[in-house]
């Protein structure tokens, strides 16, 4: 399984060959070869008028199927699979809201959101227009899917507490409810009322602290690293810096992971085809023609679909099947600066960023600064270190640096959730 890079993968060598992350092998009920296989039978026994037999499609999966210890794995691969393709949206959307895009298409309601951080939810759903909408739908199917793997696996995984793969699944419900809390300003479950965002941390914390259990009996390091990332994300959130400080310790040197995607078709990630190929988002005019390695952009040298906005495309993933970091051991170091900086503890902080900063081959920056500098210079360290892996729009809000009057330094909850939960107000 490729979660990690520049660390030791004995651990990894323990898990089968089927859980290659790489691979995006799903399950589905009513496929092609199902569907086609059941017609070709019901044409055959039409065909033999009165012959008595009984016909089977070798090809459909039946209940049955989803009882064995095979299918498992394939749902967990599903399960992930889901995960990704609502992250890489959110690098796109929560990208527009904060200052990594910029809109560069037809589509007025992301002009809004790109320039006054209005989110309109009553946006056409067709498409990518209506982003609360395309979201709540992505994030939710990547929850809901990560839960029902979970809870097959407890019929049918032998050694559930142990298991490699029950560890995978309780960390990306535990990733999915944390990325509720981070992102929307309030959530609503399985068609219940709404919760605060607390409520959604909570949640996570819960399925991230078995997967520490579940990985640790499994004998699975890498797993354990990511889900202590998560929970350094959520103290800092909570502003429990002390706790932020220890789950971020935890984390070590070299730790990255990635959201995968397959240059194949509905497989290849949505941002990429956004920016490179529709010029619907072009790269900030702030990063554009920097030198900066952490931050590659390409000037297009076209206008995008408003006919006014030059397309600059982002270089960090360069294709469409590129992986995407969902997150690293870069970002835990910057979690312990800032609560270094909260402290007044400058030196230790910018040691910290010099840290992140030699990975990159770049020069330190001086330690001797005060605070206010020493705050301002993190700030755009954070921004550049963690470009296009979803953290800039929740930083932003941490930090109180969206612009007065600002609409969204958070998603509401989409228009389809109010229309089919009885427990939202209606629109």
């Amino acid at each position: 399984m490729e979660r990690l890079r520049h660390v030791d993968t004995t651990d990894l060598n323990l898990m089968s060959e089927e859980m290659d992350m790489h691979c995006t092998t799903r399950t589905r009920r009513g496929s092609l070869g199902s569907r086609l296989g059941w017609a070709l039978g019901l044409m055959a026994v039409i065909g033999l008028g009165a012959c008595d037999f009984d016909a089977t499609d070798p090809t459909s999966i039946t209940e049955g199927d989803l009882g064995t210890d095979a299918s498992m794995t394939a749902m967990m691969v599903g399960a992930v699979y889901n995960y990704d393709f609502s992250y890489n949206r959110q690098i796109m959307f929560t990208g527009l809201i904060a200052d990594e895009l910029v809109a560069s298409g037809s589509w007025d309601p992301w002009h809004q959101a790109d320039k006054n951080g209005v989110l309109d939810q009553l946006a056409s759903e067709s498409d990518h227009i209506n982003i609360p909408w395309r979201m709540w739908r992505d994030l939710q199917r990547a929850r809901g899917a990560a839960l029902e793997t979970l809870s097959q696996m407890e019929d049918v995984v032998a050694d559930f507490s142990s298991d490699d793969r029950v560890a995978m699944m309780q960390l990306y419900a535990g990733m999915a409810y944390a990325d509720f809390g981070e992102i929307y300003c309030e959530a609503a479950y399985e068609a219940g009322p709404a919760v605060p965002r607390s409520e959604s941390f909570n949640l996570a914390e819960g399925y991230l602290s078995q997967a520490r259990q579940t990985a640790q009996a499994a004998g699975v390091d890498s797993i354990a690293q990511m889900a202590n990332l998560i929970q350094a994300r959520i103290e800092l959130d909570r502003g429990d810096m002390d706790a932020a400080l220890a789950a971020a310790q935890l984390v070590p040197e070299g730790m990255v992971w990635e959201a995968n995607f397959r240059d194949s078709a509905g497989e290849r990630a949505y941002f990429w085809s956004n920016n490179h190929d529709r010029g619907e988002s072009s790269v900030h005019p702030d990063f554009r023609g920097s030198d900066d390695p952490r931050t590659p952009a390409q000037d297009q040298g076209r206008v995008g679909p408003d006919t006014e906005t030059q397309v600059w495309a982002q270089m960090k993933y360069p294709t469409y099947n590129s992986n995407m970091i969902v997150g690293s051991w870069r970002e835990a170091r910057l979690i312990e600066a800032e609560v270094h900086l909260s402290r007044g503890q400058v030196e230790a902080a910018m040691n910290l960023v010099n840290q992140v900063r030699a990975d990159w081959d770049l020069e330190p920056l001086p330690t001797d600064l005060s605070e206010a500098a020493a705050m301002e210079t993190f700030q755009e360290e954070k921004r550049a270190s963690t470009w296009f892996e979803a953290r800039r729009m929740i930083d932003m809000r941490r930090w109180g640096l969206f612009p007065d009057g600002w609409g969204a330094t958070c998603v509401p909850i989409s228009r389809e959730e109010h229309l089919s939960n009885p427990n939202l107000p209606n629109f």
